[in-house]
């Protein structure tokens, strides 16, 4: 009897969790993360401020298990993009761009991501999702990078990430200004030769990468729904 109380106090507990996850993903794709208040959060589940903040202190705290489902997501596409037969530089850049192009789309996901490479919380978990992806992604290329190595270039990488998506486009700094400089910095740290930078980012701007920001866009609204 205990073992079954157990167990259905696990399943409720996972249930109530997960119930805010939902919530407060449909309130970060609908007002940004910045918009979003924990009473916006508790008025639609139908809970208390006290019961929101027992399973979740900040709302920082939520947005670190929407983090997670969002760099799941970009691990999906990495291994999507691989599965085309695309070198996994192009792997690399590809991913990267992307989260540029759906933070020019639209302002509340720009404000999502943003958020989520500024609060300490969640900066740290990209931190260590970059290192371990880009072990695996450019490990190949840079053979005398280990683990310890790539999260050093992890805490430059992701400020200049950040650095892109914050900044929106104008007339005088245009996406593609953007994605060049971006992607020359980012291949600079880690040490690709002029050349080689060239060769990919030109491949990269050749890319209808406008088309693939609008599929992944309706593919990011259905995985995180």
């Amino acid at each position: 009897l205990q073992i079954v109380r157990f167990n259905m106090a696990h399943r409720e507990s996972n249930s109530t969790q997960q119930a805010i996850i939902n919530t407060a993903t449909k309130q970060f794709l609908l007002n940004g993360f910045q918009n979003t208040s924990a009473k916006m959060i508790c008025r639609e589940l139908g809970i208390s401020p006290g019961n929101l903040t027992f399973w979740f202190p900040t709302k920082a705290d939520i947005l670190l298990e929407f983090t997670k489902k969002i760099m799941n997501y970009h691990e999906r596409f990495i291994e999507y993009t691989k599965s085309k037969g695309h070198e996994n530089l192009y792997t690399y850049c590809l991913e990267i761009v992307v989260q540029i192009a759906l933070c020019e789309e639209r302002e509340n996901i720009r404000d999502i991501y943003y958020s989520m490479y500024s609060h300490p919380l969640t900066m740290a978990f990209l931190k260590d999702w970059t290192a371990q992806k880009n072990l695996k992604i450019l490990g190949p290329y840079l053979q005398d990078w280990d683990l310890i190595r790539f999260r050093r270039a992890a805490n430059v990488t992701c400020c200049i990430e950040r650095s892109a998506l914050a900044e929106p486009c104008t007339e005088d700094y245009t996406l593609e200004d953007k994605i060049y400089l971006t992607l020359t910095c980012l291949l600079k740290i880690y040490d690709f030769e002029k050349s080689e930078r060239e060769r990919i980012i030109n491949k990269i701007l050749a890319t209808d990468y406008h088309k693939i920001k609008e599929y992944r866009l309706t593919e990011l609204d259905k995985f995180l729904t």
